[in-house]
């Protein structure tokens, strides 16, 4: 039998683990009649390099949770759930300025013409702040601060990017089977949105400034023309390796949510799937 000691040493460490974090969100989403939610769920996908080398993809991810959002389609949801270590609280977001191409969500299209993945749905979230995709985050760095010392983190393991990475393999091993979307809502046929989404309980900034300010001979810039802008949720473009590509794009939209709005980022997604999910122009 454990002393009191060890059973508080115990306690301690689960705190620590994100465990309470994950059963939350899962709870959460669980209690809502619209959702189906499934905890610790088992995906994998397999890719063949050079035409010969399997290399396969498997794994959990902490929460699948789907729901229609009209008759004929449903979101899913792929969601990593990342406590910050206690002393690592601040996430910090660098976005892109310049034009590129604009990544699209990952959008299986049941219809008998397409029957497949579909990349020529421009999908906007006005509730969320993302009325056009001029208005897109577009983040693609993430850097971690101690929240005392303000100090980076060097500690691999306790970056976003890992996180980003365990959704968007989520993503890509789901996203090409909507069997499993089929199975949980009973329905054999429907269109599919998937979104690879983080939960954190780490406070997310951006950051806004002029490259003009930016001094060639040290490569910083001065701290008066250096912003942070505090957010409940980034929309961050992950960089896709090979093995977790869909289609031909190199980057996938991901979802980094504040985990006290948590609730607040999944009703405007509900709010706005039914009439942003529109035909690319």
């Amino acid at each position: 039998m454990a002393t009191p000691q060890t059973s508080s040493s115990i306690k301690q460490y689960l705190n620590k683990t994100g465990n309470f974090l994950e059963s939350i969100v899962h709870v959460a989403l669980d209690r809502d009649p619209k959702f189906v939610s499934r905890r610790e769920y088992p995906y994998s996908s397999m890719n063949i390099i050079n035409d010969r080398i399997p290399d396969i993809t498997e794994g959990t991810i902490d929460v699948l949770a789907t729901t229609r959002v009209s008759s004929d389609t449903a979101v899913c949801l792929c969601i990593e759930c990342k406590k910050a270590d206690p002393s690592q609280k601040h996430w910090v977001f660098e976005l892109r300025t310049t034009w590129e191409d604009i990544y699209p969500f990952d959008y299986y299209d049941a219809s008998p013409q397409a029957k497949g993945l579909n990349y020529s749905k421009n999908i906007f979230f006005p509730s969320l702040g993302y009325d056009g995709m001029e208005f897109f985050n577009k983040a693609i760095h993430a850097f971690e601060f101690n929240d005392t010392s303000g100090a980076l983190s060097r500690v691999q393991n306790e970056k976003a990017y890992l996180a980003l990475k365990q959704a968007n393999q989520a993503v890509k091993a789901l996203a090409p089977a909507p069997e499993v979307v089929f199975k949980l809502l009973d329905k054999n046929s429907l269109n599919i949105l998937y979104l690879g989404i983080v939960v954190t309980t780490a406070n997310l900034w951006t950051t806004k400034y002029s490259p003009n300010d930016i001094s060639w001979e040290t490569g910083e810039i001065s701290e008066d023309k250096l912003d942070l802008i505090e957010c409940d949720w980034v929309h961050y473009e992950f960089p896709l390796p090979v093995n977790l590509k869909t289609g031909k794009y190199e980057k996938r939209p991901t979802f980094v949510v504040k985990a006290d709005k948590f609730g607040t980022f999944i009703e405007g997604l509900r709010k706005d799937l039914p009439h942003y999910i529109l035909d690319w122009k």
